[in-house]
């Protein structure tokens, strides 16, 4: 991928990002959505990604912080998939915090918050999808969310608009010829970090 493709698919993937963030405030806002304190940190929950533009743009992110820093992630990384492949009560998914997160005084904050993915931006507020072919899927949102909306009308995140966007830029980014010929994306962070960037 050349320099001015893969900096215009990240100028691209930061408006959207910013886009999603605003959609994620105006779900959450009006039923007093907030993060801090959280006993049920999405930053311990396992998120899977699936698009190479995401994986490109958490590797700029990465390559922007100071190397001990990367070193620091990538320990975390190798830490978080042990303790995924070897859990210990066999069965139960362990609780481990992403190796992007970082304490703060309001608890897990992720280290790259810039350049975190979708999913990871949008988890927790009530949201639905409309599906191509008809129908929808929803979601009530976190446990949080779904305990402020009963005092409140919540208001819905559709997330079909920024879906379909991710999906034209990725077809952008990595052309629809080559996308049919590459394996689909389907990792964790820890993953997308030991993996190393994408080739495309």
């Amino acid at each position: 991928m050349s320099k001015a493709k893969k900096t215009a698919a990240l100028k691209r993937l930061a408006d959207l990002y910013r886009r999603m963030d605003e959609a994620y405030a105006a779900a959450a806002t009006p039923i007093g959505l907030s993060c801090a304190g959280c006993a049920d940190s999405c930053c311990e929950t396992m998120f899977r990604h699936h698009t190479y533009v995401e994986w490109v743009g958490l590797w700029d992110g990465l390559g922007k912080l100071p190397a001990a820093r990367q070193a620091e992630i990538r320990d975390a990384a190798e830490n978080w998939i042990r303790r995924h492949q070897n859990p210990l009560l066999p069965g139960v998914r362990p609780r481990v915090p992403c190796p992007l997160a970082q304490e703060s005084p309001e608890g897990l904050r992720c280290g790259l918050y810039d350049a975190r993915p979708m999913v990871c931006r949008l988890h927790g507020v009530p949201n639905i999808l409309i599906r191509p072919r008809g129908g929808q899927s929803a979601f009530p949102g976190c446990d949080r969310a779904q305990t402020l909306g009963k005092t409140c009308e919540p208001a819905l995140l559709d997330r079909t608009p920024l879906l379909t966007e991710l999906a034209r830029l990725e077809m952008d980014m990595v052309g629809r010829d080559r996308m049919a010929k590459m394996p689909r994306v389907d990792l964790t962070i820890a993953e997308m970090i030991l993996l190393g960037p994408p080739k495309i």
